[in-house]
């Protein structure tokens, strides 16, 4: 592999993090509009958008179908309509730390939730949402909804897999489609844009990342079903064999929703209120596409940062030329012209055609 003379080091990945206050509204949404212009020129985004809203159709149940469609459509935070002031939202910080869910040293009241105007709209798009944090996986616009298609893909083939393999009959396909789909849509809100292409950071509920208790919290609080919301917390701990962890999602999220976690048949106690499904297994295994695509991507930062922009450029606008470079071509296709071929190969694959 050729040597790449520029380096995208941890220093710059911070100087981008922590650039300007992270929870000014003003600055992401500056951010969000030009991630949006980036995503509606991206190919492979609006490809996977197209599959997801494909398979949505697919769903048989008519109510699952059209709450799935809507908040593909909207991934807004309907739930936040409880929390909306910054004294609300100081007592839900509050329930989350008296329930051992929040650790008040590591995330203040006024970190614990993202930037939002209005609880019925999301701030940006599904389409050009990350799928990761900044430096991390499929942290481009449209890399939510490629991350997003790749793990429904996988799930379908599992499905498949284990249909045939040990003869399952009766695999809820419904569960299949909608937890993957679900799973990372709150990365729309808490992964917003800032001015210099970083991205916000997240608070961690519950020992994970809060996008995953806030589409919990979602679905809960839309009524879905608890077999599908289970399906969806698992995704980021196998119920199986961290079942109590993923109880732990559960109570957080239905802090949120404001509702008894034991009454919507969820939790019991310290366990499920049911035994883990083989659905919710599914899709925890089918959310696997960050063990290949996080590591390289700091590899492709690397190679990107070397051969796109001009000399001198500044750092936060030689950023947003990378993100342009990743929203056309995927991650893993410029490491692996990288590997076969080097640098120049990468150059001649991002190129804007003209």
């Amino acid at each position: 592999m050729e040597k790449c003379a520029f380096r995208w080091n941890s220093a710059m990945l911070a100087s981008l993090v922590l650039a300007g206050p992270w929870s000014a509204a003003a600055v992401a949404q500056e951010g969000n509009a030009r991630a949006e212009a980036i995503a509606q020129a991206s190919p492979g985004g609006k490809a996977a958008l197209a599959f997801i809203e494909s398979q949505i159709a697919q769903l048989r149940d008519p109510a699952l179908r059209s709450a799935v469609k809507a908040m593909v459509a909207n991934p807004a935070p309907t739930f936040m309509a409880r929390w909306p002031d910054a004294a609300a939202r100081a007592r839900a910080h509050a329930a989350l730390v008296k329930e051992g869910l929040l650790d008040p040293a590591r995330v203040a009241p006024d970190a614990l939730f993202p930037p939002l105007a209005d609880p019925a709209k999301a701030p940006q798009s599904f389409l050009a949402a990350p799928g990761g944090v900044t430096g991390g996986h499929h942290s481009y616009p449209g890399g939510l909804a490629e991350h997003t298609a790749f793990n429904l893909q996988s799930a379908l083939d599992l499905e498949a897999n284990y249909r045939k393999r040990y003869g399952l009959t009766d695999l809820d396909h419904d569960l299949v489609i909608a937890a993957p789909i679900l799973h990372d849509l709150m990365k729309a809100w808490c992964l917003q844009w800032k001015a210099d292409g970083a991205e916000l950071e997240q608070a961690t509920i519950a020992g994970t990342a809060s996008h995953h208790i806030f589409i919990l919290a979602e679905a809960i609080h839309r009524g879905l079903s608890a077999e599908l919301v289970v399906a969806v917390a698992a995704a980021h701990d196998p119920p199986h064999l961290a079942e109590e962890k993923v109880v732990g999602f559960l109570r957080a999220a239905a802090i949120l929703a404001g509702a008894d976690p034991q009454q919507r048949r969820l939790v019991a106690g310290k366990a499920l209120a049911r035994g883990p499904s083989i659905e919710a297994e599914i899709n925890h295994l089918a959310d696997h596409d960050y063990v290949l695509s996080e590591p390289i991507e700091r590899v492709v930062l690397d190679a990107l940062g070397e051969v796109v922009g001009a000399p001198g450029m500044p750092a936060a606008e030689r950023r947003w030329k990378v993100l342009e470079a990743q929203a056309r071509v995927p991650a893993l296709a410029i490491y692996a012209a990288l590997r076969a071929r080097g640098a120049p190969a990468v150059r001649a694959l991002v190129r804007p055609k003209p």
